[in-house]
């Protein structure tokens, strides 16, 4: 059967309207009417059904309500349940009314370079606090930061994977392909090398230039190109960041604190006091936030 603004889940939920669709699925902002408030619910839907195992797009279902679970932070969507019901996987998550990052930038142009510091500082905040708890996003990208105006939100984690799954071996799952956005997905990961905490610090480099920029940085096979590629942005005090974390070697790349340590120093700069960045979820969003 397929879903509609009638269709109750769990006796629980009730569909309201789609939010967005994706490869993968539709998200439908429903009504919880156990705790009387509003959600985002996730449907699992391929669009390609002869191409994919159903029980390997389950698997991933399961995989992503897994991962996301684990983490308890203001700058990451919170998952709250899990159903199935009409032959599909439902993830029922915190529904967040913001903007994409995307969105913001291709409205504005590009962002200032101190909105761009506020927001790689709380985005960071995030996504540290996901590495710590051994899960890597794996598609880091301008539309799936979304900006409420106070808070910064990494959504979907729908490629997430765990670090340390016990299904998968040393190196990651064996047959896993090369999945994320053009223009967001890190050099090594193109050339089949697994993904990474670094991996995923690249992609955030590359949303932050997007958020300067307007545009996603050209592929770029070596550390002078790099360099090339800045010295012509318009990145101005977040220069060496984005030329720290966008090396294509991963072994020469900013780490998570790295560019923690940098991002609280130019917010300081421009007058913005932030609390020192911690991995546990708790004390992150100043009171110097900028209105977008």
């Amino acid at each position: 059967m397929r879903a509609d603004h009638a269709q109750l889940l769990g006796n629980r939920y009730r569909l309201i309207s789609p939010l967005g669709r994706g490869g993968m699925g539709v998200v439908w902002r429903a009504h919880d009417g156990r705790l009387a408030r509003d959600v985002a619910i996730k449907e699992l839907r391929p669009s390609r059904h002869g191409e994919l195992d159903v029980h390997a797009v389950r698997r991933r279902a399961l995989r992503e309500a897994r991962s996301a679970a684990r983490l308890s932070h203001p700058a990451i969507v919170t998952v709250h349940d899990l159903l199935e019901e009409d032959g599909r996987l439902w993830i029922v998550m915190e529904l967040v009314e913001a903007l994409t990052l995307q969105a913001t930038a291709w409205h504005l142009g590009r962002l200032p370079v101190h909105w761009t510091a506020w927001i790689g500082f709380h985005l960071l905040s995030g996504l540290r606090h996901a590495h710590a708890a051994g899960v890597l996003h794996r598609d880091i990208k301008p539309g799936n930061v979304l900006l409420t105006g106070e808070r910064v939100v990494l959504s979907d984690f729908g490629i997430a994977t765990l670090r340390r799954d016990p299904g998968q071996g040393p190196h990651g799952p064996a047959t896993m392909p090369v999945v994320g956005s053009p223009g967001y997905i890190a050099p090594e990961r193109l050339g089949g090398h697994p993904a990474t905490e670094a991996a995923d610090l690249w992609s955030f480099g590359a949303t932050l230039y997007f958020s300067v920029e307007g545009t996603p940085p050209p592929a770029s096979g070596d550390g002078a190109a790099v360099r090339n590629l800045m010295s012509a942005s318009r990145a101005g005090a977040l220069t060496r960041l984005l030329e720290g974390l966008l090396q294509p070697d991963p072994a020469r790349r900013l780490s998570g604190g790295d560019a923690a340590a940098m991002l609280s120093g130019i917010l300081r700069t421009e007058g913005v006091a932030v609390p020192p960045m911690r991995l546990d979820g708790g004390g992150l969003f100043s009171s110097g936030a900028f209105t977008m």
